[in-house]
């Protein structure tokens, strides 16, 4: 194989293989051999340290995470952990891993022995644990995610396990919202647009870290003067391997919109469009893009989810101002705002000049009036009111 930057997992296992040959060949340090192992086990090393971002590494994340990218099952490693109950204690954080366990999870799960020496910690602030009970069958029955006669283990086999339940429950931030029932289902709109997301398997391989930058939003951001906006959205995102999902809440939620790594890795954004506006649509899709740029990783923050996002909230935390912040300037920059006729003296003529000049919806330019004027019956006409979901004719709009 050429010896290039490991980029994705599967040139990661490659890597991995040709590792393992070469190091048992043992060959000499100053052959040609020796000297490509050597730069490929640096390259290995590197691509580890880049996918398992842990500042206090768990041993225990690191199995979960690794599950989750296998599409395994706790019963699927069970062999390797000595057995189903000891799997249980071991993934409780009951039981410690014995030398045999980590040799074994280093051999089949490619997961580096550095990480599965750690202590696991204990110090998690949990979501809340989703019971059989917890499921609305005969809501989500008609919301199409299930087929009838499914049952609400089956469900939730499905969808939190493994995959999202252990790692994904753990490192969850919901702004909004502190109802247990809320939040409940929260979690599992979550996992339901993971599920949606993993399935288009055509965004594998695609995402790079450098495909989330101000420049590239910003341009995003200008598909707003497009009739189709929304749907040329999708499109570009998909392009760089973020899945951009439509996906109606769940009441009594009031969600609008989260950010969280999907099973690839790379970021998934999912929309509720609970408010159908346009100016709506693209203050929260930035919102979300932002959090996937700045606040996503794979130790805290898995995922972050956002109800009632236009509502305004002094005490709001750091990382919510923020993504408000860099969002609104991605959509219109504050230097231009403040000096604009839209600002200064608001008017329709001066809402579609602005957008004109740049080239951004006027949606996006009368919400933003609205919102610092703190007055939404202001350009009602100008913001694109049913016009979102029209958009999405494949989305079962409840």
């Amino acid at each position: 194989m050429d010896i290039r930057i490991i980029k994705s997992d599967e040139q990661y296992r490659k890597a991995l293989e040709e590792v393992a040959r070469l190091a048992e060949a043992d060959p000499e340090l100053e052959s040609p051999a020796g000297a490509r192992l050597e730069l490929l086990a640096k390259l290995v090393e590197d691509y580890e340290k880049d996918r398992f971002i842990f500042n206090n590494p768990d041993p225990i994340d690191a199995i979960l995470f690794r599950m989750e990218e296998k599409g395994l099952r706790q019963r699927d490693i069970a062999d390797l952990l000595g057995g189903r109950n000891r799997a249980s204690e071991i993934l409780s954080r009951k039981r410690p891993l014995t030398l045999q366990m980590i040799r074994a999870l280093h051999e089949k799960l490619d997961i580096p022995p550095a990480l599965l020496v750690q202590e696991p910690r204990a110090d998690y602030a949990a979501g809340p644990e989703i019971e059989e009970s917890d499921v609305p069958l005969d809501v989500l029955e008609r919301r199409g995610w299930l087929e009838a006669g499914i049952t609400a283990k089956q469900l939730l086999s499905r969808l939190l396990a493994p995959s999202t339940s252990p790692v994904l429950l753990r490192h969850t931030q919901v702004f909004g919202s502190a109802n247990r029932s809320n939040q409940v289902r929260i979690q599992l709109w979550l996992a339901r647009v993971r599920e949606i997301a993993d399935a288009r398997g055509y965004l594998r391989g695609r995402y790079r870290k450098e495909h989330l930058s101000f420049e590239t939003l910003r341009y995003l951001s200008r598909l707003s003067w497009m009739p189709d906006g929304p749907r040329l959205a999708v499109n570009f995102l998909a392009e760089r391997g973020i899945a951009l999902v439509i996906e109606p809440h769940l009441s009594p939620t009031r969600l609008d919109g989260a950010a969280m790594i999907g099973r690839s890795g790379a970021p998934v954004i999912g929309l509720t469009i609970r408010e159908d506006r346009l100016d709506n649509f693209w203050f929260t899709l930035m919102h979300e893009l932002v959090h996937a740029w700045k606040h996503l990783d794979s130790e805290t923050n898995r995922a972050i989810a956002d109800e009632n996002i236009e509502k305004s909230a002094k005490d709001i935390s750091e990382i919510e101002r923020e993504a408000n912040e860099i969002a609104a300037e991605i959509l219109i920059e504050k230097a231009v705002w403040r000096r604009s006729h839209a600002h200064l003296s608001p008017s329709v003529s001066a809402i579609h000049e602005f957008a004109n000049k740049m080239q951004l919806s006027p949606a996006i330019v009368a919400g933003r009036i609205r919102h610092e004027r703190g007055n939404y019956a202001l350009f009602s006409k100008l913001v694109g009111f049913r016009a979102v979901r029209a958009m999405f004719p494949e989305v079962k709009w409840t």
